[in-house]
């Protein structure tokens, strides 16, 4: 077998980002909505990568014109389920290699975008990953699907199963897993909604809350004012070409008080942008004194600060759009009762699950990458939600485990039930990041902003609150087309494994190819963001997956990144990150083959990372 590859000699670069660039607009059934993880790689990039890397260099120039082009075909969207462009990719690799699988490995496998590719072009695919969270991510995407596929249920149009229907029979088969997902999926909601669904009630005209605009609030430092201050980073809350609604502030100079009126199109003749905080430096709107960011953090690390509900938003049925309108005493009083049920909640859930049920591990030290919440006296990962947030999470979390025994009495075996109920944990990690504290509102979009639009987790002064049992936010709909769409790219499912690259278990000599994108340098804290999640995921379904959940939080002493904070400065956090790269490329150089192919995917914009990682294979 010769050893040189396509991707060796060529490479349709252009074609191939385009196609990569626009699966960033997919939403509907991409594997990147069924969970959070940072750096993805592109499907298309990797699909494209990996046909490329798995057969050989073109004789001549005739043929790789005719594989570039195949390639680009490849790479589309629209063609990842297509069966005649990927049984041919598949028999091109399958030739190469004699008529068997190659075997792949990708050692850093994140949210699971190399090895679902591998699987797709039919390959004997393996998943190695250190963090747990992205291990179950990688069971919900290569295993789970695959290992199910087999298994089908007979529904009507109605979506009911047959042991249900009398008479008429079932139209279609449709998968059991989709099936249960949404069958237990749309239980938990209801189940939800059964005890808490009053803290979200409908206006006296019908209009259904659909979420609050929050505030953070301080007092002003001037001893002659001393009014609250709301801090709010800018005051729209619709800013749509057809659609200008705005917060107006009306300062009562006399009381020192801070009131609001909504105001409509030509009523805004005022800046909504400039708030009043901007880089946590704040200006009283009554008497015009500055507070430095300074006094702003003493002040809430000593638990000066406090929060107040300024906004309702609602939608009524049979009417488009959003409607806003001020929050009232109503309102407030709604939102205590719902903290009183939260610490009536809490004692009888510590005494049903004998452990804390609101997450009180600490957050990692205030200069971990990307971390500044800490500074406002943010300190525990509960701290993250505010009491009705706390309410519907422990809530979900409750009729998630009751979940998993009632699918064991429909006499289903463990390991379905814990595939079943992995994915309602997912669920539950979609509330957590569109619903908290950090949860900014978008007035462009007329909706909240997930925490993790970036990767990282900053001070947050005003935010949206959702109502969990409104829209799609946590709905199975947002799961079951890829459950379904991972099911039919591959009739096998990939060995996933939870280790450090710096010690693969693998033989040596054992793979025909390393396809993998190793961490990036000093730009993403992985196991620190990801306790955001690992924290509820370990309450909801730790006892399914002892293996990932054993720890109090997730493991971090192998993880390969360049964090100054935990090695005092950046001079040893390069010299770290290095050392372990290096060793986890010399693990990849041990167990390839003598004729195998590593391929290495990087994206930094910093020459020092591109410094480093040349380093680390120079010196394997």
């Amino acid at each position: 077998m010769e050893d040189k590859r396509l991707i060796e000699i060529d490479f349709p670069l252009k074609e191939v980002s385009e196609e990569s660039v626009r699966e960033k607009n997919i939403r509907h059934g991409h594997i990147s909505t069924l969970h959070v993880w940072w750096a993805r790689r592109p499907l298309a990039a990797s699909r494209a990568t990996t046909y490329a890397a798995l057969i050989p260099a073109p004789k001549d120039r005739e043929e790789l014109r005719k594989k570039l082009k195949f390639i680009a075909e490849l790479s589309r969207w629209e063609n990842s389920l297509n069966k005649s462009i990927i049984e041919k990719a598949r028999r091109d690799i399958l030739e190469f290699f004699g008529g068997r699988p190659p075997r792949v490995l990708d050692c850093f496998a994140g949210g699971g975008s190399i090895p679902l590719e591998a699987l797709r072009l039919g390959c004997e695919t393996y998943a190695l990953e250190y963090n747990p969270v992205a291990v179950l991510i990688l069971k919900a995407v290569l295993e789970y699907p695959q290992k199910y596929r087999n298994l089908k249920v007979k529904v009507n149009r109605s979506g009911i199963s047959q042991k249900t229907l009398t008479g008429e029979a079932a139209c279609e088969e449709v998968p059991r897993l989709v099936y249960d997902v949404k069958k237990w999926g749309e239980w938990v909601l209801e189940e939800a909604k059964k005890e808490i669904g009053r803290f979200y009630p409908p206006d006296p005209d019908g209009s259904i809350p659909i979420g609050y605009i929050w505030a953070r609030t301080i007092q002003c430092q001037n001893p002659s004012c001393r009014a609250e201050i709301p801090l709010m980073r800018q005051f729209w809350l619709a800013k749509k070409k057809n659609k200008k609604v705005a917060l107006k502030l009306i300062v009562d100079r006399k009381n020192k008080k801070v009131k609001f009126r909504i105001v409509r199109g030509k009523e805004v003749d005022f800046d909504p942008s400039q708030g009043t905080v901007r880089r946590a430096t704040v200006r009283c709107p009554v008497c015009g004194a500055g507070i430095d960011d300074k006094t702003v953090r003493k002040l809430f690390q000593k638990g000066k600060s406090s929060q107040r509900m300024i906004v309702v938003i609602l939608h009524k049925p049979g009417r488009k759009g959003k409607i806003y309108r001020l929050a009232t005493e109503r309102d407030l009083e709604v939102f205590k009762q719902a903290e009183k049920y939260l610490h009536k909640k809490v004692e009888k859930l510590k005494e049903k699950w004998d452990f804390e049920p609101i997450p009180d591990e600490s957050l990692p030290p205030k200069e971990t990458l990307g971390f500044r919440v800490q500074r406002y006296g943010i300190l525990k990962w509960g701290d993250l939600f505010n009491s009705r947030q706390k309410l519907s999470l422990i809530t979900f979390t409750d009729k998630i485990k009751e979940a998993y025994y009632k699918i064991l009495d429909e006499s289903y075996s463990e390991e379905y039930a814990r595939a079943v109920v992995s994915y309602l944990g997912l669920i539950l990690s979609k509330l957590e990041d569109w619903n908290s504290v950090l949860s900014v509102w978008r007035a462009d979009q007329e909706r909240n902003e997930h925490v993790f639009n970036r990767q990282a987790l900053p001070m947050v002064w005003d935010y949206g609150e959702r109502n969990p049992f409104e829209g799609s936010l946590i709905t199975p709909r947002n799961i079951i087309k890829i459950i379904n769409d991972c099911s039919k790219a591959s009739s096998d499912f990939a060995t996933i494994t939870q280790a450090s690259a710096t010690s693969l278990p693998y033989p040596d000599d054992y793979f025909d190819a390393v396809i993998t994108d190793p961490p990036y340098y000093d730009n993403i804290p992985y196991s620190d963001l990801s306790d955001f999640f690992y924290v509820w995921l370990k309450r909801a379904i730790g006892d399914l997956h002892p293996e990932l959940f054993a720890t109090p939080l997730t493991p971090k002493s192998k993880e390969i990144v360049a964090d100054p904070s935990k090695f005092g400065g950046w001079k040893k956090a390069k010299q770290f990150f290095e050392e372990m790269l290096t060793q986890a490329f010399k693990e990849i150089y041990r167990v390839l083959k003598p004729n195998g192919i590593a391929v290495i995917v990087f994206a930094h914009k910093s020459t020092e990372a591109w410094e480093t990682i040349i380093l680390s294979l120079i010196h394997i």
